[in-house]
């Protein structure tokens, strides 16, 4: 079982628990979807993202996408969610993929590249963007949400992987370290007070 604990932000910046959630699956990183949901990436399950409501409710994207038959092991796969334009990213850190799956088209597209080499941490840029931490290659690659590639940042990951994903959005990622994601992850949203 996992706990996600809910979180708010005063306007002194002072930081407080509002809401602990404890979930039937196993979850490695969280991130915003809505106001109310979130999406998080699983591991040792049969999907790799799932969606969470503030209240605890469980629910799946099967209605929405087709994920590859695939259960992913801690730190394998990790997710994040583009509200704008109703996108779910996911990493595949062994096969070298990002996939990018639109939600309301119920699309997806497999993005490979050289720079794309055991992506880990993911996380919701500026304007539709995200950045994806790729491991192999040191570096964070910036993707446009529709699959093409912007940039590649040279960065020292190799203690960390998801520090570089700075946050540029209304959601926040902040997985904690391995041992306490499988215990623990935070997200923090000004539209969850």
């Amino acid at each position: 079982m996992v706990v996600v604990l809910l979180l708010s932000v005063s306007t002194d910046n002072i930081i407080r628990p509002t809401r602990e959630i404890r979930t039937s699956s196993n979850f490695f990183s969280v991130c915003c979807m809505s106001p109310s949901h979130m999406v998080v990436s699983t591991y040792d399950g049969p999907r790799p993202a799932r969606m969470l409501s503030v209240d605890g409710v469980e629910a799946n994207f099967d209605r929405f996408l087709t994920f590859t038959m695939k259960t992913y092991k801690v730190d394998e796969s990790m997710c994040t969610y583009v509200r704008s334009n109703n996108t779910l990213v996911l990493t595949d850190r062994f096969t070298h993929t990002v996939y990018i799956y639109d939600t309301a088209k119920g699309t997806s597209r497999a993005v490979t590249n050289e720079n794309i080499q055991e992506p880990r941490g993911a996380c919701v840029g500026s304007v539709d963007t995200v950045l994806v931490c790729s491991t192999r290659k040191n570096s964070t690659v910036h993707l446009i949400a529709d699959a093409d590639i912007l940039g590649t940042y040279p960065v020292d990951i190799s203690t960390r992987t998801a520090y570089v994903c700075l946050r540029m959005a209304i959601g926040w990622q902040c997985p904690t370290a391995l041992e306490a994601t499988r215990n623990f992850s935070c997200i923090i949203s000004p539209a969850m007070d």
